[in-house]
Order: C-alpha cells, then structure tokens, then sequence
C-alpha cells in the first residue's frame, strides 16, 4: 500500500541531503490470549518469523543489518545479523490488567480503558504514553542513516506508522490507531529523507 507525500511524510532529524534512511518493520505473532479478547502481558515472548530472503528482496542494497527488536518478541534462531534490543519497543503495559478480557471489566473501566487516552490500568501504562515511548524512539532512529529492521508486535509497528501518517496533531490519537490495521506477520517500510518520514509500504504479506 503506497502513500502521497501529503499523506504519508513527517519531519525527522536531518541526516544529510544524499541519506535516507530505510526502516523496515516487521509484526510479529499476536500474543496468544488476544485472540481470546484479553489483553497481552509483557511476559510472553511471541514468535517472530522474519523471513530473510524477504528482507533482502525489500532492501536489497543493504548488508550487516541492525536488527532492532522488543524484548516481548523472541529472535528468529537463524538470525545472523547484528542485533539491539530496544525496550522502547515493547508493547504496551496493562499493568495487573495483563491477561484480563474486556468482557470482565465493568462498564466504567471500559469506558476509560476505550476513550480516555491518558488512562493508565493499575501498575500499567496510558495509551499516550506508549506512544510516546515509541515515537520518541523513532524521532531518535531518525538520526541515523543506514537502513535497519525493526522486530516488534503490531501495536507498535502500528504505533510507528500512524505517527508518520497523521503528524499534525502532534502525537498519535486513539482516533488516528483506528484507522490503521497492521497484521502479524506483515512488512512495513518507513523511509526519512531530507527531513521527512515516509510510509512506503503497510502490510506486504511474509
């Protein structure tokens, strides 16, 4: 899926007029109790096929990648590149509300859980902080010219791009996350150059 410049371009830090920046994220498995409509805990390491012919095909004038990964996502064993983890990278904190069902809250803390982008569960984390987090790390990425992938769950694959793709509000809204579906399993590409962050590609199946 492409973007116009208009829709898809955000400024980053300057990294030189001939540099871009190539940023390829990867979306790991879905925790296992999401798809039983509870909500992920920081604990389990989810798998991560990352295909590296896949790679090479998407960026294939790049070697010796860094590999970027969350903590909560576990490492291909085949991978032979450079790697740094990056805790800034991590899905969002539920706190004790880890592993707990919507369908078990009352209607209150679904009320805040659902609309409220600055409600935090107990012991855990606000929408708007995890955004935070994350594009903080990737206003700080964007400093540096050679290409890289990233290896996290979609959340925060998906929290990278809406950042990209709505820069005007200044940080990602819960309106703005709706609006964007990234599959585990799937290639995104983020690009900077001269200044501004792209959306090249969502959602490219493995």
């Amino acid at each position: 899926m492409l973007f116009s410049h208009d829709q898809a371009c955000h400024q980053c830090a300057y990294v030189g007029k001939a540099s871009v920046l190539k940023l390829l994220c990867y979306a790991s498995d879905l925790p296992s109790g999401v798809r039983q409509g509870q909500l992920p805990g920081a604990c389990e390491q989810v798998a991560c096929a990352l295909d590296g012919q896949k790679v090479v095909d998407l960026l294939p004038s790049s070697s010796h990648l860094l590999h970027y990964y969350a903590p909560d996502v576990a490492l291909p064993a085949s991978n032979a590149h450079c790697t740094q983890v990056e805790d800034a990278l991590q899905d969002r904190h539920y706190g004790v509300w880890a592993g707990r069902s919507l369908r078990d809250m009352s209607a209150a803390e679904q009320l805040s859980f659902l609309s409220d982008p600055t409600f935090a569960p107990p012991e855990g984390e606000s929408f708007s902080a995890f955004c935070r987090r994350t594009t903080q790390w990737l206003q700080a990425v964007g400093q540096m010219a050679q290409p890289a992938v990233v290896l996290a769950r979609p959340a925060v694959v998906r929290s990278l791009v809406t950042y990209v793709l709505y820069p005007a509000e200044g940080s990602v809204t819960m309106a703005h996350a709706a609006r964007v579906d990234v599959q585990p399993g799937s290639y995104s590409l983020l690009t900077c150059h001269a200044g501004q962050w792209r959306v090249g590609m969502l959602n490219a199946p493995a």
